[in-house]
């Protein structure tokens, strides 16, 4: 009798610490998967970004220079950009050229001259970037702060048409903070150019010429 109660007494004791055992490790189990999951603390949750509003959706976006239109003149979309420099931010710089010298609207865009233009309405034109000769256009157009004075400057790469093929054209204009000018006699440095990278690289050597 005292046998068979000591060997119940050892499986009691068996049992007992069998279940502690396993109800230990599921309780450990359920604590890892909560901690694993951000999703289940709402504190870890990313933030959302606030939706944009229209003031902040219009001034990250930059003009629109679609379309625009003079008498005698074909818009030349190809060569006209927004422009989101001083003293002209938001605007548009837009590039026109003469339907009487144009063969077609698809010649090269001789006769081009420059405006900028701002809420659909011409704010300035640019000087005259060829010298006063006939069939030039553009070919390339770059802005660049060239003087290192924090205003974006304006290089044109363009050609004219010669009596045999046509040959380089091209202009800087300096931004003065009111607008942009032109110096005839310094461009004429430029003539063997054909590039806007070449341009900017030759300027930045010869500041005191154009600025």
């Amino acid at each position: 009798m005292k046998k068979a109660l000591f060997l119940l007494t050892i499986f009691i004791a068996w049992f007992a610490a069998a279940c502690s055992f396993n109800i230990g490790t599921n309780a450990a189990t359920t604590s890892n998967a909560s901690s694993s999951n951000p999703a289940a603390n709402n504190s870890n949750a990313p933030a959302r970004a606030a939706a944009p509003t229209a003031e902040t959706k219009a001034a990250a976006e930059p003009a629109k220079c679609a379309a625009f239109s003079q008498a005698g003149k074909r818009f030349i979309a190809s060569q006209s950009f927004p422009f989101d420099f001083e003293p002209f931010k938001g605007s548009c710089f837009v590039t026109f050229a003469s339907k009487e010298e144009m063969m077609n609207d698809k010649d090269v865009p001789r006769g081009s001259t420059f405006y900028i233009y701002k809420d659909d309405k011409q704010v300035f034109e640019l000087p005259d970037a060829f010298g006063g000769q006939a069939g030039c256009w553009v070919e390339a157009v770059g802005f660049s702060d060239l003087s290192g004075d924090g205003k974006t400057d304006i290089v044109l790469a363009g050609k004219c048409l010669g009596a045999k093929d046509s040959y380089p054209a091209n202009a800087v204009y300096a931004n003065n903070g009111k607008g942009f000018t032109t110096d005839a006699t310094a461009n004429e440095k430029l003539e063997e150019l054909k590039t806007v990278d070449a341009i900017k690289a030759f300027v930045k050597k010869d500041l005191t010429s154009f600025f």
